[in-house]
């Protein structure tokens, strides 16, 4: 006889990260000194029955002047027979240090979880498991982010989901949910005047699990295209594009490129995103992602 456990992630960690930094880090809300909204479908492993398929619509901006950021976000994830409804709210405050900028976020939320287990064939049907038909609890989640610029460069920390709540999914015994902790580093350079390249990198620690870094070069070509390849350590390459359609519309397609065993039986793993930036950016140095 034996035993094993195995452990996976929880939170959605998506390539488009990339263009807009709030779903790693509530510190991203306003930081670009305008308002931006994006909406995004995700569909994982396309040849699985059950597969993970996530929705995102986000949107941040600044009040007054500028030292204040909001921004809100809802992600519908569901896999298998479990699916999950999160609303977030972000708030972040920029200090204006010069040639630099600081950064302080927040972010607060509710998520559903729903396990239909009525869809499930139980082996032994007396297991206090699966007893009922559906599970459904809400959880509170709460997170924080720092994040540091200085000309075409910046630094940031974050926890979008360090305070959960959750004792309705674990019975009180352990959390049911982990801490995410993320480490994001990036600059832009410009090569000439009509191309720039943007270098940077992703650290992602979970307890239980092996950590996870991500090393992404962008180029965009005349602000308007952009074509970026990523690659996930032990996982996946990334392919990522974007194209500015005018000066408040931009759309995007990622593709992901599984390297474990999984990519003969699984299928393809893609993004599409659509952007719509309500004024143009105050800060055009900024760095990818803000």
């Amino acid at each position: 006889m034996s035993a094993f456990s195995s452990y996976a992630q929880q939170d959605v960690l998506t390539g488009q990260y990339l263009f807009n930094g709030m779903l790693v880090n509530p510190a991203y809300a306003g930081a670009s000194g305008q308002w931006e909204t994006m909406a995004m479908q995700r569909l994982q492993w396309v040849d699985f029955d059950g597969a993970p398929n996530t929705g995102i619509v986000s949107g941040h901006g600044t009040l007054g002047d500028r030292e204040l950021g909001v921004g809100g976000m809802l992600a519908l994830d569901a896999v298998g027979i479990t699916s999950t409804f999160e609303l977030s709210g972000h708030a972040a405050y920029h200090l204006d240090m010069g040639e630099s900028d600081l950064s302080f976020g927040l972010r607060g939320g509710m998520l559903q979880y729903r396990a239909q287990l009525g869809e499930v064939d139980v082996i032994d049907p007396s297991d206090p498991v699966y007893q009922g038909t559906q599970l459904s609890a809400w959880v509170p989640r709460f997170g924080f982010g720092a994040l540091f610029r200085r000309n075409n460069w910046f630094a940031g920390v974050s926890a979008p989901m360090l305070f959960v709540f959750d004792k309705a999914l674990d019975g009180g015994i352990s959390p049911y949910y982990r801490n995410h902790m993320y480490l994001q580093g990036g600059m832009n350079l410009k090569a000439n005047s009509w191309l720039t390249l943007a270098p940077s990198v992703l650290f992602r620690s979970t307890p239980n699990i092996p950590s996870v870094l991500d090393f992404n070069l962008v180029t965009t070509v005349s602000e308007s295209y952009t074509l970026g390849l990523g690659y996930r350590t032990g996982n996946s390459f990334v392919l990522l594009t974007q194209c500015r359609i005018s000066n408040q519309f931009r759309i995007g397609y990622t593709r992901d490129f599984t390297t474990t065993d999984i990519r003969a039986y699984a299928g393809g793993t893609h993004e599409i995103v659509l952007g719509w930036d309500l004024k143009p950016r105050v800060k055009e140095t900024m760095p990818l992602g803000m």
